[in-house]
Order: structure tokens, then C-alpha cells, then sequence
């Protein structure tokens, strides 16, 4: 059983996680001497995308799988995904915080998509600027993490060059301890500015979860628990007109002062594969 595809796909909704899968793919094709492959990306933050367009996966296939964390779990967005089918293809997750921690968002990611018939083969844990707060691991992916990352890329293909990709052993993961509580957003970003809203409706087509209605521009009351606090669609808000009151951004940030206090120090990018 050969490599013949490597999908790089990302869930990105504001920019950090695609600038990583952006690395990794660029580390993949540049490729290693006498292993030869297509390299792909895919983009599945849209629920569209994620129900219409995903990739049909195989046994020959690695899937490179880059998603946030958010509030140490893995986005709810995509956990019922049925669309989604590896049929035995071959699995690295990259778990992508903002300087703080994984916590059980790696080991959660890895059971949803074995979940899903794909075979894990390792992780990566990479660092990019937090989406909260913009000065904990400011600019990262940095130009030394996009190095880091291509080599990470290319110990990838070096080692199913040397092993064979289809003797390629699957990473073992903790799959029976609970998962902490899931994290609430402190608020559902929305229209403070009316008047500026230019009604573009990227916020519509951004939303990974769906939740914000074409008509009204917001999110119905029965849809604000859904709200991840991804913050996609005041990433896309060309007016910035959505965002939040000025007392929820003062609770943020007083929370995220505390954050970055207690990790102020660059942490690594990590890649860690099957002995």
C-alpha cells in the first residue's frame, strides 16, 4: 500500500490555524527524495463544505488534520460530521493553542476521527497568536515556527519513507478518562453598530456553526448557546461593526491578563509519532 495523497485540511476562523496547515503543506510538497505524493489542502470551517465537499478519503490517504483549541476541547462545530468517512486512511492531528494549554482537546480529536474510520498516526501540537488576546503568542506562527513546521513536514515523509507507509504503527492516546467540562463563550458577538453594518453578510457565510441568520444579521435566541466564541465573524466584519459590548471586553480582558501572565514564555511546537 503506497502514499498517494496527503490532505492538508484546516479549521481556521481566525487565520492562526490556516498560517500553521499553510507551513505543514509547504514542508509536504517540497517532499523527500523517492517518495512522491499529492499534496492538497482542505478548508472545512464551513458548514457547507463540511456537508457537501469532503474529500472522499482511502486507505492511501494521510489526512492532516489542524483545528483550534478552544477552552482545552476540540470545536464542537464539527463533532457530528457524518459526512466524514476515512475508511482506513491515516491520521496526524495538530492541536493549535494560543501559548496556554491542550488539555483534553488532542486526545478528544484523535477518538472523533478514529470515531470516523481513520487510523491515528501521531500530533503536532503548534502554537499561533491568540484569538482573544492578540499579545499572548503575538504573530505566531512566527518565520522560526514556519521552519520548524516544514521540518516537521519533512520528518513526516522521511519516516513513511523508511518505514513504509503502510507499516506505519498507530499512536496510542488515552480514550477512557472524561473530558473536562466544556468552556462557554462570554458573550455572542453582534451588531453594536447598526448603522455602520454595511449588511455584506460575511458573517453569515463565515459562522462555522451556522448560527447566525441571513435576515436579521444575528443570532436567534434558541441558537446562543451553540456560539463557540470562535470569533469568525467579527474576523470577517469588514466594517467592525460585531463585536461585543465595552464590559465584556473589559471581563476578557482582565481574564486573559491573568492568562498571560501565567504563560508569558514561548512554548514549543511539538511533533510527536508512533515509536
Amino acid at each position: 500500500m503506497e502514499l498517494q495523497r496527503i490532505v492538508v485540511a484546516h479549521f481556521s476562523p481566525t487565520g492562526g490555524t490556516k498560517k500553521v496547515a499553510q507551513a505543514l503543506q509547504n514542508g509536504f510538497k517540497a517532499g523527500v527524495e523517492g517518495l512522491e505524493c499529492q499534496v492538497v489542502p482542505f478548508n472545512f470551517l464551513s458548514p457547507t463544505i463540511r456537508a457537501k465537499r469532503v474529500p472522499k478519503f482511502t486507505e492511501h490517504d494521510l489526512l492532516i488534520f489542524a483545528y483550534p483549541v478552544f477552552f482545552g476541547r476540540m470545536p464542537w462545530a464539527f463533532e457530528n460530521w457524518p459526512e466524514l468517512v476515512g475508511n482506513g486512511a491515516k491520521v496526524i492531528v495538530v492541536s493549535v493553542y494560543g501559548n496556554r494549554a491542550i488539555e483534553d482537546a488532542a486526545r478528544e480529536t484523535m477518538s472523533f476521527l478514529s470515531n470516523h474510520g481513520f487510523k491515528v498516526l501521531g500530533h503536532i501540537e503548534a502554537i499561533a497568536q491568540h484569538s482573544q488576546e492578540s499579545t499572548l503568542a503575538a504573530h505566531r506562527p512566527d518565520d522560526e515556527d514556519v521552519v520548524e513546521l516544514k521540518s516537521f513536514a519533512q520528518r513526516i515523509l522521511q519516516t513513511i519513507k523508511d518505514q513504509g507507509f503502510a507499516s506505519l504503527k498507530e499512536y496510542e492516546f488515552d480514550c477512557t478518562t472524561p473530558l473536562k467540562a466544556p468552556g462557554k463563550a462570554p458573550c455572542v458577538p453582534f451588531i453594536t453598530d447598526a448603522d455602520n453594518c454595511d449588511q455584506c453578510l460575511r458573517c453569515v457565510s463565515a459562522c462555522p456553526c451556522g448560527i447566525i441568520d441571513k435576515d436579521t444579521i444575528s443570532v436567534k435566541d434558541e441558537d446562543l448557546a451553540l456560539c463557540m466564541g470562535c470569533r469568525a465573524c467579527m474576523n470577517v466584519c469588514k466594517s467592525c461593526t460585531r463585536g461585543f459590548p465595552q464590559k465584556v471586553h473589559q471581563a476578557i480582558a482582565e481574564r486573559m491578563a491573568m492568562i498571560k501572565a501565567a504563560n508569558s514564555e514561548r512554548k514549543p511546537n511539538v511533533l510527536s509519532l508512533a515509536p
